[in-house]
């Protein structure tokens, strides 16, 4: 009597069980459907609502919010400084050791490149040979092209005002002494009364062999326009020495003249100041970032 009284009521309590995990189940696909319907009605769009809202929306992009004008120059330049606490009168010059080492091994890399000498030499051989090349000269041979075993080195830098404009730059203290070679041969022709009735063969070799200075480098944005650039300049306190071995004659050679020496060195310095000693100097251009055309809806 006992043991179906037991059975009986595991019997019970298995149905109990089972009843209950029904109802659970029933309980959370209720809740879970309710919730879905309340997501549904009170934060998505239908379908047909979506289509027609993007229909009538343009896609247009993002614009940043301008609170005041652009800074000039200057103002640019002093905020700046004053964030990152930059005195240009006061501050010590810097050391430029990290920047010797880095420029020494590119050179290294190019200096050991025969491919790379191959082609300086073709792009100064096909320079030479342009157009632009005097009538009373003949076709110009390059015979020797070196480009030294020592390297540049920046000894010291600061930022400074510049003395016309005022805006900040870098000053960068250099020196370079080693010789960076360059042979030519040619002809000067005496073309009257005649074409090449004659001609005088000429063999130069032109060696930088000291150039020091200080490097400026100043970064220029115009107010009025998008046109930003790096000034490049070398002050003028630089120092540029060559060094120029000459040949001339046929059967007779007349070798180092001092005169066509100091004549080549005037020429090549006075194109040197007027291409790159400040005043003048070189631009690097900064890439503009215009907008991307309008994508089609």
């Amino acid at each position: 009597m006992s043991s179906s009284n037991s059975q009986a009521l595991e019997a019970a309590v298995n149905l109990a069980s089972k009843e209950f995990i029904k109802g659970f189940i029933a309980g959370q696909v209720i809740l879970c459907l309710l919730l879905f319907f309340l997501v549904q009605v009170f934060l998505l769009r239908n379908g047909e609502e979506t289509k027609i809202e993007m229909t009538k929306r343009k896609r247009t992009l993002w614009q940043p919010k301008v609170s005041r004008p652009p800074l000039r120059q200057h103002a640019f330049d002093s905020h700046v400084l004053t964030k990152l606490g930059y005195e240009p009168g006061s501050h010590a010059f810097e050391s430029c050791d990290w920047i010797n080492v880095l420029l020494g091994q590119f050179i290294a890399r190019y200096r050991s490149d025969p491919v790379f000498t191959a082609s300086v030499v073709a792009r100064l051989d096909n320079v030479m040979n342009s157009k632009s090349r005097p009538g009373f000269l003949a076709p110009i041979t390059i015979t020797d092209f070196s480009l030294g075993d020592e390297y540049p080195k920046f000894e010291a830098a600061r930022m400074q005002f510049a003395e016309l404009s005022s805006n900040l730059r870098a000053e960068v203290r250099f020196q370079f002494n080693d010789q960076i070679t360059i042979g030519v041969d040619t002809q000067v022709l005496l073309n009257w009364p005649k074409p090449c009735i004659a001609a005088l063969p000429v063999s130069l070799v032109l060696s930088v062999i000291k150039f020091s200075g200080t490097l400026a480098l100043e970064l220029v944005a115009h107010p009025d326009s998008s046109e930003t650039y790096m000034a490049i300049s070398i002050l003028e306190d630089f120092s540029l020495e060559f060094e120029v071995r000459s040949l001339l004659g046929h059967r007779t050679k007349v070798k180092d003249l001092p005169k066509l020496a100091s004549l080549i060195t005037a020429k090549l310095r006075s194109v040197f100041v007027d291409e790159i000693v400040w005043p003048s100097l070189k631009k690097l251009r900064f890439p503009d970032f215009p907008l991307p055309p309008p994508t089609p809806p």
